[in-house]
């Protein structure tokens, strides 16, 4: 996949004799780190806070594995997007520290990459695709929600999972999305649902979750179709999950762990409830939704 200065969006040229990568359009530079580029500029304090958090968390990663909940997530979101290798190329954004989403769809022909703030996470991911060996077909850039390092039109597909609720404003990145998907690509996002439409019982519990992980808002559906329409991309489709069976399945999966015992059987039984009321949006959680770029 080709880069772009997220300064100007010229090329971007490698240069072997100082190690970096430039731009010969306005002269920014910018560092590699095991291979992968840092496509960054000027961070906020809230992006400082957040590569600090999830820096923290990217690094205890040390084997590659995909847990119930990622392969639950894979399959709605690869679904969603009709994802195949004539579907791509495929972008996530905020692909973390496993690089899971990019590595899964690389496994099935798709030409992926991912791209985060924190150069911990991304540094694993890339390094989890070496050792899955597909690291033909997935790429990994370090970079800001709000500045993606890639040309018009570069993607068929794209997620952004647990991205647009850390930013301090979350317009630039949605308008980087619509940006960077061709025309008649398919785009899923995940955010936090909106207070009043969540179990009452759950809000002290969220709101220090909130401020612990830097959380700076919520969405109803209205909200989130308003946001992506300004910018050329459709909804086609909101779905909400975790429910209040959710409780009982995370319950189950601390508890399996204490007890080294193996519940899947019971973990996707839970699962499937949830999902079944996928379209039902009080007392949720989650909202996501996939919309085609016009």
């Amino acid at each position: 996949m080709p880069l772009v200065c997220p300064r100007c969006r010229a090329s971007l040229v490698a240069s072997s004799g100082i190690g970096a990568i430039v731009c010969h359009s306005c002269g920014a530079e910018y560092s590699t780190v095991d291979g992968v580029p840092v496509l960054v500029t000027a961070l906020s304090a809230q992006h400082e806070h957040q590569r600090g958090y999830f820096d923290a968390e990217f690094g205890a990663f040390e084997a590659y594995r995909v847990d119930n909940w990622r392969r639950s997530f894979n399959d709605r979101i690869f679904r969603a997007l009709r994802l195949d290798p004539r579907s791509g190329p495929y972008l996530d954004v905020g692909v973390g520290g496993s690089g899971a989403t990019v590595i899964e769809a690389a496994r099935i022909g798709v030409e992926s990459t991912g791209c985060d703030l924190s150069v911990t996470g991304v540094v694993s991911a890339a390094r989890f695709a070496r050792a899955e060996r597909v690291s033909d077909l997935a790429a990994f850039v370090v970079c800001a929600a709000e500045a993606l390092p890639f040309p018009d039109g570069s993607f068929g597909a794209a997620s952004a999972v647990a991205v647009l609720e850390h930013l301090d404003d979350d317009e630039p990145a949605v308008r980087e999305l619509a940006r960077v998907v061709r025309p008649g690509g398919r785009v899923w996002v995940t955010v936090p649902h909106a207070y009043r439409l969540m179990p009452p019982f759950v809000w002290p519990a969220y709101f220090v979750h909130d401020r612990r992980i830097g959380h700076k808002r919520h969405y109803d559906t209205p909200r989130l179709r308003t946001l992506f329409s300004r910018h050329g991309l459709e909804l086609i489709e909101a779905q909400y999950t975790g429910h209040p069976v959710k409780i009982a399945q995370y319950a189950t999966t601390l508890l399996a762990g204490r007890a080294r015992i193996d519940w899947s059987r019971l973990w996707w039984r839970l699962e499937r409830a949830d999902l079944r009321a996928v379209r039902r949006p009080f007392w949720a959680l989650q909202l996501s939704g996939l919309f085609a770029r016009l």
